[in-house]
């Protein structure tokens, strides 16, 4: 790989991270300041009822975060700058595809390949599973 096209990649990755993580942080911000001025009425008032009521917990899936973005919930606001924190690594990984798909190294796609199949298989089965217990 020559030099420049690695410093193009390595600047195209490090880009992305950037973006994604200035992204969520003014989703959450917002998310905190909509909390701060719109307090919601079922809120814990101690930190004991935040965790047994297990408050913040997804709730409804893609369908229930995008109505609660229409209605301008801040729970789903917060989630949704959750949501893109947690992708920003991930789409890190399919980039990285790319790109050495690019400099045709096929060594590397293959295992960069792995990683995100590995990633998404995790976020995807793996990680609803443990959720419901089994």
């Amino acid at each position: 790989m020559e030099k420049d096209a690695k410093m193009g990649m390595n600047d195209v990755i490090s880009d992305l991270l950037k973006f994604g993580v200035i992204i969520s942080t003014v989703i959450i911000t917002l998310g905190v300041v909509l909390t701060l001025v719109h307090p919601p009425s079922s809120f814990p008032s101690s930190f004991q009822q935040l965790v047994s009521s297990n408050y913040g917990a997804p709730r409804g899936g893609l369908g229930g975060l995008a109505s609660g973005l229409e209605a301008g919930d801040a729970g789903s606001v917060l989630m949704l700058g959750l949501i893109v924190l947690l992708a920003t690594p991930v789409a890190r990984v399919a980039a990285s595809v790319v790109l050495f798909a690019a400099e045709r190294d096929r060594t590397y796609v293959a295992i960069t390949l792995f990683v995100l199949v590995v990633l998404l298989f995790s976020t995807f089965f793996v990680g609803p599973l443990e959720a419901l217990g089994h």
